[in-house]
């Protein structure tokens, strides 16, 4: 086909893609009561947005939080539960997934055994935190004292409380009284009783005295109302200092949550409760996070004061601990007792490789050697800011033989003095399907110097003979390596041969052989000690079928004395001659002369017997043409098709090349200006373009003229290759026109109609067509321009049966978009024809 130039076909389009993502919030049903809600908004903006925060909180969503539970609806109370139960949740999945040593140890329990060593380089410990802050999180909400409970007996009456008192016996009657300002309550027909600063059983027995005494023959059963709420101040290293009005139940914790916790320059083993300028007590969090001890959980009374100081001094515990974090120190003075503030030794500790990274008083960093599997090391001395790093047990395992390969029960097992390979793999019965019983390899490290030198036997033989010579006995860190005819056993070797090259020196030779030629899995292989060539094609496989008997050659690479090399090739015959191999050799067994893989060719069509051929090296298109019977009297020679693999492969890359370019050239067209100014691409158009192309099937055709080989074949036969098809279609009395005509079809071949007299049975061109330009495929694939080619003068019937006219496009008068559509339209119109030819 003739060259086409366009302009907008060399413009190009950029599309661009924009991906949105979304995500849905998943929360857990919690209980946020109204009271709750009116003691968040008694709090100041700035004391908000702090709570909030440390809860996990947007701050944007306070005002819904509000003006949901004013409104009287659940949308701020849901979104709230959302966001705070979704943070909850998302922090103990984190602790469950990075902070379960147990787990972490338990998946190291079941480790596949290695022999492989530790990497030399610095071991790298997960970083740590500050022990104990992560507590925070959880909000205040979480730890909001129960109100719901029986009330303690040593509860402090104080204004604000509520006592219900029921009096029964001679005179039955219940009642509420609210202790006022001045401590009492009013009892009708019984005055005031002062109660403010005595304990809850200290105010029953009040009452019930006051009661026998004053009314006869009536008794009083008292139990407490609706408590009052304290103001008490939160101070020091919080996220919030300030007041706040807590329930009078409130401990020491209660107020710290509701402050939104300490920071991480506050003390967590030093919080002070103050009560008129005095120190009362001091709280330590770690006896609450580590013993779960509350005993020191003070309760709080009006005016009390909690005072955070700044932290005091750290240590850190890094590596194999079962909670490596930061932590505070209060009296821990030595190793061990920072060792048990985070929980004790991992099982995989290494204790006698420990060490402490500590800063000198010169402001540089040192490290001091610790082994903690003797006392001194146990009772060493800590400072602030010092780092105990606990090292794991290596990866690396002892007195163990590994096997590897193709067996039922690959791992480690137990080596012991004596132990052979029949006590590893008793019988055949413990290898998988299909095994390779004829050689095995043995992987075996060198005590001395740590290289890797390898051994070859014959499982086979062990398995004959238990115990006997040919059952090799085994060796701590031994590896046992079994093969099967299926898996490429150079894939599985690869690490063994990648170590035999760091091996090779100027002293020692590359411990690796190749093997090649009819062997099942030809390529390279460890030199085994004393290993024969025969040895070496059971390593490589064994023979295929194409092998030339037991005939082999050596190809052997030495060096003389001024290190010259030194090639020979020596030819040997496997069945007599089992020429032990060294270091570096060569081995090919040799193939059957003339044996290669088989090649096939198809002849289809008008043939006596169509089908498929195997042909050897050499066989030309006659010798087979003849072999299937020759030319039915029905065959059209003329429209023979031909196609080759190779072809139909570089078709299929440039139909792939033209669809890009199409595609590029459709996109283009909706920003060329002239095309803006008329309409466009409209997108079934495009499509359908786009359609005609992939409609378009490779064929691989290659122009032959069948006629011209049959009369002469030493001038024009040629060898067929594999996967070739020659399909000789049956006579097709027909011409087909497609293109640029008022309507593309076939019409009878006659013999006295020119190219022009089928184009006006077609209805003539249209506007668009390029008349200059009409050529014809001929059936058997090649193309004429009848207005320039010699053949066609010199032949008084220039269309032949099978022929396609095309009537092509003016470039000149059309834009892009039309151009590929009467382009594409003939080249699916032209495919589809020859599609039909080799049908008939």
């Amino acid at each position: 086909m003739h060259h086409i130039q366009h302009a907008g076909i060399i413009k190009t389009f950029c599309l661009l893609a924009t991906l949105i993502l979304s995500a849905a919030t998943l929360a857990q049903n919690i209980n946020v009561t109204p009271a709750q809600i009116e003691q968040f908004k008694r709090l100041s903006p700035a004391e908000q947005r702090a709570l909030a925060q440390s809860m996990g909180i947007d701050p944007a969503m306070i005002d819904s939080i509000i003006n949901g539970q004013q409104n009287g609806s659940s949308s701020g109370q849901s979104a709230f539960e959302n966001q705070v139960s979704g943070n909850r949740r998302q922090t103990l999945e984190e602790q469950n997934v990075t902070n379960d040593p147990l787990r972490e140890l338990a998946k190291e329990g079941i480790d596949n055994p290695t022999l492989e060593e530790d990497e030399s380089s610095e071991f790298e410990f997960e970083p740590i935190k500050l022990f104990g802050y992560d507590i925070f999180k959880f909000g205040a909400d979480a730890f909001t004292p129960a109100v719901d409970i029986p009330v303690p007996g040593d509860y402090r009456v104080g204004p604000g409380d509520t006592f219900t008192i029921q009096l029964y016996g001679k005179e039955n009657r219940t009642a509420n009284y609210t202790v006022n300002r001045e401590g009492q309550i009013q009892i009708d027909n019984l005055g005031p009783v002062t109660l403010a600063g005595l304990s809850f059983d200290q105010a029953r027995t009040k009452i019930d005295e006051i009661v026998k005494q004053q009314m006869i023959g009536v008794n009083a059963s008292t139990t407490m109302g609706a408590l009052r709420t304290i103001r008490v101040f939160v101070l020091g290293e919080v996220q919030v200092p300030g007041s706040y009005v807590v329930s009078s139940l409130s401990t020491m914790t209660n107020a710290i949550f509701a402050s939104g916790g300490i920071t991480e320059i506050g003390s967590l083993r030093n919080v002070q409760l103050k009560r008129s300028g005095e120190i009362i007590t001091t709280l330590d969090l770690y006896d609450l996070l580590l013993n779960g001890d509350t005993s020191s959980d003070s309760r709080l009374l009006p005016g009390d004061v909690i005072f955070v100081p700044p932290i005091g001094k750290t240590v850190g515990v890094a590596g194999e601990v079962k909670r490596p974090a930061i932590y505070e120190l209060k009296r821990e003075t030595n190793v061990s007792q920072a060792i048990q503030l985070a929980g004790g030794l991992a099982p995989t500790a290494f204790v006698p490789a420990s060490r402490i990274e500590r800063i000198t008083p010169e402001g540089e960093k040192t490290l001091v050697n610790l082994d903690l599997s003797i006392e001194k090391g146990k009772r060493f001395p800590i400072q602030d800011a010092d780092v105990i790093q606990i090292f794991p047990t290596l990866d690396t395992m002892r007195d163990i033989v590994k096997l590897e390969g193709h067996v039922k029960r690959p791992g480690g097992f137990a080596w012991y003095d004596g132990i052979r390979f029949s006590d590893v793999v008793p019988s055949v019965d413990d290898m998988l399907a299909n095994p390779d019983i004829e050689i095995g390899l043995i992987l075996r490290e060198e005590h001395q110097t740590r290289k890797i030198r390898v051994l070859a036997f014959y499982p086979r033989m062990a398995f004959e003979s238990p115990k006997g010579q040919f059952d090799p006995q085994l060796k701590s860190r031994d590896t046992i390596v079994l093969f099967d005819y299926e898996t490429n056993r150079t894939e599985l070797l690869e690490d063994v041969l990648a170590q035999l090259r760091i091996q090779a020196d100027i002293a020692e030779r590359k411990k690796i052989i190749n093997v090649f030629g009819s062997i099942r899995f030809p390529g390279e292989y460890p030199f085994a000690e004393n290993l024969r060539a025969n040895d070496a094609v059971k390593l490589a496989g064994g023979f295929t079928e194409s092998a030339l008997g037991t005939d082999a050659e050596i190809t052997r690479y030495d060096l003389d004395d001024q290190r010259n090399t030194v090639v020979m090739h020596i030819d040997i015959d496997l069945g007599l001659d089992n020429v032990a191999l060294v270091e570096g050799d060569t081995l090919n067994v040799k193939q059957i002369p003339l044996w290669q893989l088989k090649e096939n060719i198809q002849i289809l069509g008008e043939v006596l017997y169509p089908g498929t051929y195997s042909i050897l090296p050499g066989e030309s298109l006659m010798d087979v043409l003849n072999r299937a019977g020759g030319l039915t009297p029905h065959a059209y020679a003329e429209g023979a098709i031909f196609s080759r693999e190779e072809l139909r492969r570089l078709e299929e890359e440039r139909l792939a090349d033209l669809r890009e370019k199409v595609e590029s050239d459709l996109a283009a067209t909706n920003l060329t200006d002239s095309v803006v100014a008329k309409k466009e691409v409209d997108a079934e158009q495009a499509e359908q373009i786009l359609s005609n192309i992939d409609s378009v099937k490779p064929l691989g055709r290659m122009v032959i003229d069948l006629p011209a080989i049959m009369s002469n074949p030493n001038t024009y036969d040629f060898q067929l290759r594999d996967g070739d098809v020659l399909n000789i279609p049956r006579y097709k009395p027909s011409v087909t026109v497609v293109g640029e005509v008022q309507y593309s079809t076939s019409h009878f071949y006659d013999e006295r109609l020119s190219p022009m007299d089928y184009v006006e049975r077609s209805g003539g061109t249209n506007q668009n067509a390029d008349k200059k330009r009409i050529y014809i495929v001929k059936a058997n694939g090649s193309v004429f321009l009848p207005s320039n080619s010699a053949w066609f003068k010199a032949r008084s019937q220039s269309i032949q049966p099978g022929d396609t006219i095309v009537v092509p496009i003016d470039t000149d008068k059309v834009d892009t978009l039309t151009l590929w559509s009467s382009i594409t339209t003939i080249m699916a119109n032209v495919a589809q024809t020859a599609i039909i030819a080799t049908r008939l």
